[in-house]
């Protein structure tokens, strides 16, 4: 009786809370209960790249905080843009310069990253709520997202601003093409590159979305294309003075837009095309995953239309499989990620990791199939084209620099008509116990150390 009691009044207070309120409570879970876990930050997460908090990060931030108001933006240890550094400087230097306290800033920006997520599944796939905090989840927890949240990086505010101009530039889209909207887009740009110069293509995805809108006119390609230029001014300014795309004090072998030191890698290895190659094979994990089931139902329902579906999947496969052989994709110093450590594990054909051959031709396959389903004016095409060929400039496949937006653009590419029933859910509750997985066995191959 009195558990029937108690049980009633709690659901009874649930429903009185706003759904607002509802959907920021759940989306904040994971982050309290992982906070609780370090002690209130002070425990160090143990994650992928996590040294890089006391090497580059933290020393650079100190730097800055003493410098203070004359900063030297142009000789510091972090390989990256300044504004995080800046941010979490001036924050130290209100509430005091301790560890947990400075990893607040990164916790806050990855609340919003999922925050501004959840609105953008709402607003943009028009999901229903619940099924939109469910993939808010998916990505929050997602190992190359979640880890950096509760250590000192840059990651996940660049992550933040991009979303956040996603979303201007779809409003700007979806809003009779208003250039104010365009224009708080372009700050976001700015933002986003003053925080890690990898946001290079996001400033491209501007300017193809612009070009790509239906009724777009001339005035307003100009006054678009002169905005996200007056984006790029500052970022521009900082390599001017750098004379190089990283400050003069960081070390170039952190920079994964940083050509490879000479005799590093051979002339394969080093190609402009092992990047976009790696983002496809990130891909060809993430698509079949979400999408079986809206595969088989539309092989299901088109019976009689499967040929151009084939050929085009086919296709797809096939022109990586032909890129494969020019520009092998296998282990090479430095790359990490938990494709390149399953990759080590079996043989080589053709120079070429056996796991690579398979996810690689399937992402490519699932690419085209998006083109296909989705038009090539779409989000998650633009998105994923612009991000593509983004890559060509980077010469680290770190796989956390590529893990999220994949995934994101996945996520964008979902219709509502895709999550209908429980088995739609499997492929997404696939995705976070294999993450949550990866983040348990990582952590015990590593000691929480004290901070």
């Amino acid at each position: 009786m009195g558990t029937g009691v108690i049980r009633a009044a709690s659901v009874s207070w649930w429903t009185r809370v706003p759904a607002r309120w509802q959907v920021a409570g759940v989306l904040a879970l994971p982050y309290l209960f992982t906070v609780a876990i370090l002690r209130g930050l002070t425990v160090t997460m143990p994650t992928y790249h996590g040294g890089d908090e006391l090497t580059y990060h933290l020393p650079t931030i100190r730097q800055f905080a003493d410098q203070f108001p004359g900063v030297d933006l142009v000789n510091y240890p972090a390989a990256q843009t300044p504004l995080y550094h800046l941010l979490v400087a001036i924050w130290g230097d209100v509430v005091g310069m301790e560890l947990w306290k400075l990893r607040i800033v990164g916790l806050v920006a990855s609340y919003g990253v999922t925050l501004v997520l959840y609105r953008l599944l709402r607003r943009h796939v028009a999901l229903a709520r619940w099924p939109a905090v469910g993939l808010a989840l998916v990505f929050t927890l997602s190992p190359y997202v979640f880890g950096q949240s509760f250590i000192l990086v840059t990651d996940n505010l660049g992550l933040l601003f991009a979303l956040l101009a996603i979303d201007r530039f779809l409003a700007f889209s979806q809003d009779k093409l208003r250039l104010d909207a365009f224009a708080l887009a372009c700050l976001w740009v700015a933002l986003a590159l003053l925080t890690r110069q990898s946001y290079v293509w996001l400033g491209l995805f501007g300017g193809v979305w612009l070009l790509s809108r239906p009724g777009v006119d001339l005035r307003r390609v100009a006054y678009g294309l002169g905005l996200l230029a007056l984006a790029a001014v500052p970022f521009a300014a900082l390599v001017i003075a750098w004379r190089g795309i990283v400050p003069v004090g960081a070390d170039p072998a952190s920079c994964g837009l940083c050509a490879p030191q000479e005799g590093r890698l051979g002339w394969r290895d080093a190609s402009p095309l092992r990047s976009p190659l790696f983002t496809l094979a990130v891909l060809g994990v993430y698509s079949p995953l979400l999408f079986w089931r809206p595969l088989l139902d539309g092989l299901r329902a088109h019976r009689d239309e499967l040929r151009p579906w084939l050929l085009t999947a086919a296709a797809g496969a096939a022109v990586a499989l032909v890129v494969l052989l020019v520009v092998p994709l296998s282990y090479g110093r430095g790359d990490e990620g938990y494709l390149w450590r399953v990759s080590r594990s079996g043989p080589q054909l053709l120079d070429t990791a056996w796991l690579f051959w398979i996810l690689v031709p399937l992402g490519s396959a699932f690419a085209a199939l998006g083109v296909r389903r989705y038009g090539w004016r779409s989000l998650p095409v633009v998105l994923f084209a612009c991000f593509l060929v983004a890559q060509l400039a980077t010469r680290l496949p770190y796989q956390k620099y590529f893990d999220p937006f994949v995934l994101l653009v996945c996520l964008f590419a979902l219709r509502p008509s895709d999550l209908r029933s429980w088995r739609d859910a499997l492929g997404p509750v696939a995705i976070v116990a294999l993450s949550l997985l990866y983040i348990g066995a990582f952590a015990a191959g590593l000691i929480l150390v004290e901070s």
